[in-house]
């Protein structure tokens, strides 16, 4: 094993040594309202009850999330008989490793090692921590991408068979995940109409098979979900578990909320929290702005030497600018909640590796300039970690007590502090 390997598995087993620290720590274990949904129906499933939760003193079919999460919770907690709470964790911690294993094999340690260094990332750890599918979503995502971009060189039978696997299992993981079918349409006809530029930014083959094969797999996989929608209907009386188009925010207050959650996805150390102590997220921004000034100047002297972005970062950066795009539409009929960073993680998840992959292409004199910088933000990135304190009423609460302090010990006060350690010392 090779330096860079034997780098990537203590790595690994750091996160998922953190991850259970900060699981260990949190009195719920790092769940939430949409946790128990996907515990109960994955308990329920290991039963052999079928994907349903209790609703009203009755079992009811599971269509408020798809049963890709749920199946894989209860998968796991069946073949290693802990309970589902600690499944869930496993599956998370799984994913990431299968990830780094496939990535490492395609692309070799020492450029895996820049792709899946966003996981140490703290708004992905926070991600990764707690019991929500997003973290096999976001790995899906990925390889999605990685076997559109393989199919698009080389159309065969094989790869096309991949991609239409993983983008179903991106349904089955969450509902948003059909917006692929949309990007496939969009590339395939883009590729028909304007093949030059198609082939210059993503690479495409320019062959009509390549376009024939996105068409088709797209067609499949819709009539897939299609028919997973009918079937929750029938079973629950909703196609998505309940009312989720009515009517929105103000187009003026929705333009703003949309504005914060873009400005918020680019402070990767701290988000800003309406209505709370934002102590941390101005340190956050603080530290990120000179940690990008002082990397920037380091670049431009070395930028002559540098390569331009791969075929493969492009295409992650139209995936993930097609899912803001997708997700901010939805939510001008769609009053969920945010967007906060568990909903824009896929859009900076996508956007991030391109810019990481960018980097795993560079010289290794342009390499040792940037690596400092990127390690110095995922420590920094901690932030993200600590819990929101009111950090103005602490520091009040530590001014007041040194004050009342120094009224009680007098004009000695200084020698009176020192003393008991030399005592104790003696």
């Amino acid at each position: 094993m090779n330096r860079a390997a034997l780098l990537l598995l203590v790595g690994f087993v750091s996160l998922s040594t953190l991850l259970a620290l900060l699981i260990r720590l949190n009195p719920g274990y790092l769940t939430s309202p949409d946790s128990g949904y996907y515990l109960q129906a994955a308990a329920r499933l290991l039963a052999g009850q079928g994907y349903v939760i209790a609703e009203n003193g009755r079992l009811v079919w599971n269509s408020t999330f798809p049963i890709g999460y749920s199946a894989l919770i209860a998968a796991v907690a069946g073949l290693t008989g802990v309970s589902v709470l600690v499944a869930s964790k496993l599956v998370n911690v799984l994913a990431i490793g299968g990830m780094g294993w496939l990535w490492t094999y395609r692309l070799g340690a020492g450029r895996a090692a820049w792709v899946l260094s966003v996981w140490w990332l703290g708004q992905f750890v926070r991600i990764a921590s707690y019991t929500w599918s997003e973290t096999v979503f976001l790995v899906l995502l990925a390889e999605w991408v990685w076997q559109v971009h393989r199919l698009l060189q080389q159309p065969t039978v094989s790869r096309g068979l991949r991609v239409c696997a993983v983008a179903t299992a991106l349904f089955l993981m969450r509902y948003v995940g059909g917006y692929v079918i949309g990007v496939m349409i969009l590339i395939a006809l883009s590729n028909r109409l304007l093949p030059d530029k198609m082939q210059r930014w993503v690479g495409l083959s320019g062959k009509r098979t390549a376009t024939t094969s996105l068409l088709l797999i797209s067609l499949v996989t819709l009539a897939g979900l299609l028919f997973y929608f009918v079937l929750n209907r029938q079973w629950s009386g909703s196609a998505f578990g309940g009312e989720r188009f009515v009517p929105t925010e103000p187009a003026g207050t929705l333009a703003v909320l949309l504005i914060q959650s873009l400005l918020n996805e680019v402070l990767l150390l701290r988000d800003f929290v309406p209505g709370q102590d934002n102590t941390l997220a101005w340190v956050g921004m603080v530290l990120q702005t000179g940690l990008v000034g002082v990397g920037l100047i380091q670049f431009r002297r070395v930028r002559d030497e540098s390569t331009a972005l791969s075929e493969l970062s492009r295409l992650f950066i139209v995936i993930g600018m097609v899912y803001l795009l997708v997700l901010f539409v939805l939510r001008t009929i769609s009053p969920f909640a945010g967007p906060n960073l568990r909903l824009m993680a896929p859009g900076t998840f996508c956007l991030l590796t391109a810019g990481l992959l960018w980097c795993s292409e560079q010289p290794a004199v342009i390499q040792r300039r940037l690596r400092p910088y990127w390690l110095a933000t995922l420590v920094a990135s901690g932030l993200q970690l600590l819990p929101q304190i009111d950090s103005s009423r602490k520091l009040q609460q530590v001014w007041e007590q040194l004050i009342a302090l120094q009224s009680i010990q007098g004009p000695d006060s200084d020698s009176q502090r020192i003393d008991p350690f030399l005592h104790q010392n003696q």
